[in-house]
């Protein structure tokens, strides 16, 4: 199992110093490669053998536990290869010390776990996806997300509609989740391949089509249309485009809608609950940490969404009536 302490191990092995230029090369590599491991490896090597490097990662995990990040994501990438995405995400955030309550109807809980259904709402932690998929437990689940997701966490290309976005100004990110989340978004964007706006639509809609193609065979989507962190702006258009296309395949079976709202849980208790697996406190003496996941009412998206209904009004239809449905957003006791 990979930890941020075989991290650290690393700097025991004899080695030749390397340049910043070449360790960062290897490391995009690494990120571009999304072999099982590689990216721990090119971290290990590019904290250890660049003085200057190391200097720059010491200095950013005053505020982000970088180093506990890379090595939490092997360690998930494993289990998902082991045991499945839904064992693998429960396991996840009980090594975190993160427990969460699901809050569903038995008819919400029916087209969670076997319907065809677009399961859609805010992100607010990056175990967002991981608690649904515990929630779900099923295996044909999959997720429209940011590319680089791939990139930490290879194993999750087999549930993984890859999603490509340009840059956000930080002052959104900021309002988003504030230093972490600009620190963390600018890191992902130091070691990914720029692209032009016209190749990442085009990637964009193939995912698109191809959770079209799932849902037809009876498969689960989860979409955050909002992005992530707390404070979530103006929806993306894919939701609408997703629910549109669905719409216009009459040989399609029943296709349902199921909002979900995750309080309670923060970007700070995974980061210190990393730390703490670092630390190496015992389960015993470790702090957990609570949130919550509430599900609404599946609605049966060929009512909801009359055909007469354009893109525009879609996402208007479905951000106004998220907002009735989760009209009090309430913080875990």
């Amino acid at each position: 199992m990979v930890t941020s302490q075989n991290l650290d191990s690393r700097a025991a092995e004899p080695r030749k110093r390397a340049r910043s230029a070449e360790a960062l090369r290897q490391l995009r590599r690494a990120l571009g490669e999304r072999r099982d491991g590689g990216l721990q490896a090119a971290y290990g090597d590019a904290r250890w053998r660049t003085l200057w490097l190391r200097l720059v990662f010491a200095l950013l995990e005053l505020a982000l536990p970088i180093t506990q990040v890379v090595a939490f994501a092997g360690e998930v990438n494993q289990r998902i290869r082991q045991q499945g995405l839904a064992k693998a995400s429960t396991e996840s955030a009980n090594r975190l010390g993160l427990e969460c309550e699901f809050v569903f109807s038995e008819a919400a809980q029916r087209a969670l776990t076997t319907l065809p259904v677009i399961v859609y709402g805010n992100h607010p932690t990056i175990m967002t996806p991981f608690l649904l998929a515990a929630a779900a437990g099923r295996d044909d689940m999959r997720f429209f997300i940011v590319d680089y997701a791939l990139r930490l966490i290879p194993s999750l290309g087999e549930y993984v509609l890859p999603l490509r976005t340009p840059p956000v100004r930080i002052l959104v990110e900021w309002r988003r989740g504030g230093i972490k989340r600009v620190i963390s978004r600018r890191l992902a964007r130091l070691f990914m391949e720029h692209e032009d706006r016209a190749t990442a639509r085009q990637a964009n809609c193939h995912s698109l089509a191809e959770g079209v193609r799932h849902l037809e065979q009876g498969g689960c989507i989860v979409i955050f249309p909002g992005g992530g962190g707390h404070h979530v702006g103006k929806w993306y258009p894919g939701i609408a485009r997703l629910v549109e296309d669905v719409r216009g395949h009459p040989e399609a079976p029943d296709v349902f809608l199921l909002p979900m709202h995750e309080d309670g849980g923060s970007e700070a208790q995974i980061y210190e609950g990393l730390r703490q697996l670092n630390r190496g406190t015992s389960p015993k003496h470790r702090t957990r940490f609570s949130a919550r996941v509430r599900f609404a009412e599946p609605r049966r998206l060929q009512d909801f969404v009359p055909p007469e209904t354009g893109c525009d009004q879609i996402i208007r239809k479905l951000e106004a009536d998220y907002a009735a449905t989760f009209p009090r957003l309430r913080t875990v006791p």
